[in-house]
């Protein structure tokens, strides 16, 4: 599946190929979505759907906020499952050296009875 990122910056681009007063304005958005920065798993917004959505309505570009506000941009579910798995992994919090951080101050996590 295409990432959502790919998806979302591609229809911005459909629109602003319309070479409307808007267009400029939907490319910038498409180059920023293209980097993940509007994803509901960015670390750019608290939720960047929402601020995609506000920058829409701000530039008054009502059709496409409303499929942003009907989820049409929202992360699927393989992407919600990796962005769980990185908030949980061993492995990939050890490599952030949180674990050793943790264990340093003697409140590392116990996974010993983890299955």
């Amino acid at each position: 599946m295409t990432p959502t990122k790919d998806r979302l910056a591609a229809e911005l681009r459909k629109v602003s190929a319309r070479k409307t007063d808007l267009s400029p304005a939907y490319e910038a958005l498409a180059v920023r979505a293209a980097t993940g920065e509007f994803d509901d798993y960015s670390d750019a917004h608290v939720c960047g759907p929402t601020a995609l959505h506000r920058e829409l309505l701000a530039m008054g570009a009502r059709v496409f906020a409303a499929r942003v506000a009907n989820g049409e941009f929202d992360a699927c579910l393989s992407e919600s499952m990796e962005w769980a798995r990185k908030q949980t992994d061993p492995e990939i919090i050890a490599m952030m050296n949180v674990i050793a951080m943790m264990n340093a101050m003697g409140i590392g996590p116990n996974r010993s009875n983890d299955q």
